[in-house]
């Protein structure tokens, strides 16, 4: 994982994180306000020490597919211990390795801030990724390898127009489960970044020093509507997935950084 000790440079990573402390909390099983949300044919949503993974998300076979693991407004609920909204004029950096695998073209991953919440499904595959105030990365499988872009919505859905080859395309669908690491970043000042490494068959991902993806556009000051922070794995609304598992991810850890 990487952390940051400027706004937008990475700096050396074991230094950075020894004085982000302060203001960085690592998550695990039993974090407050967690929950799993799980519609359609062979999808799941599990936290819980599986094979080291703090949460194992699947989408299933099926048309309609959705899973997710999220946690209820933890900008600033956990962060500042106040309540009520989300302040994205505060920089918000979210840190994360696992392993993921996108097999079907009718798929996505997304991480996101401002999701739907615990009681209303994640958006599908054709579908807006955010409906309110947030941001977030989206991943896909597009020509046989993994591709990424960066999501916002501030008073409109921003996205770029189409998905990014990332270094070594983030992951090769040949290649089944790749380990990942990346950094979600957030300014406060609309600008949202994605710091990544080369996706790998072992764990020892480099997270680059630069933004893989930027996008402008992003939230800049409070909400109190859709507080969640979400991880999802979702199929098309009516298509089924071209082939199964279609969509997989597994964490044994993440870090969320505010200041």
């Amino acid at each position: 994982m990487g952390f940051f000790q400027g706004q937008q440079t990475v700096q050396d990573q074991s230094i950075d994180f020894l004085f982000s402390l302060g203001n960085t909390r690592l998550y695990r099983i039993g974090h407050a306000g967690s929950f799993t949300r799980t519609t359609g044919a062979g999808g799941s949503a599990a936290f819980g020490n599986t094979g080291g993974f703090n949460f194992v998300l699947d989408a299933g076979s099926a048309a309609a597919g959705n899973s997710k693991v999220g946690y209820f407004n933890p900008v600033q609920a956990q962060m500042q211990a106040g309540g009520g909204v989300n302040d994205y004029s505060k920089i918000i950096r979210f840190s994360i390795g696992g392993m993921m695998r996108i097999n079907s073209t009718n798929s996505v991953i997304r991480i996101v801030f401002g999701g739907t919440g615990n009681t209303t499904d994640a958006p599908f595959e054709n579908q807006d990724g955010l409906t309110a105030k947030g941001f977030g990365v989206e991943f896909r499988l597009v020509s046989s390898i993994i591709q990424g872009r960066l999501i916002a919505y501030d008073s409109s859905y921003v996205t770029p127009s189409s998905y990014t080859s990332l270094t070594n395309g983030f992951g090769e669908a040949a290649s089944g489960d790749r380990f990942f690491g990346l950094v979600l970043e957030s300014l406060g000042n609309g600008t949202i970044n994605l710091y990544g490494g080369e996706s790998s068959l072992s764990q020892n991902v480099q997270i680059s020093k630069s933004p893989l993806l930027t996008l402008s556009g992003g939230p800049t000051n409070s909400t109190s509507a859709n507080r969640f922070f979400e991880i999802q794995v979702a199929n098309h609304q009516t298509n089924s997935p071209t082939n199964s598992p279609s969509a997989i991810m597994q964490s044994p850890i993440w870090a969320l950084n505010v200041v």
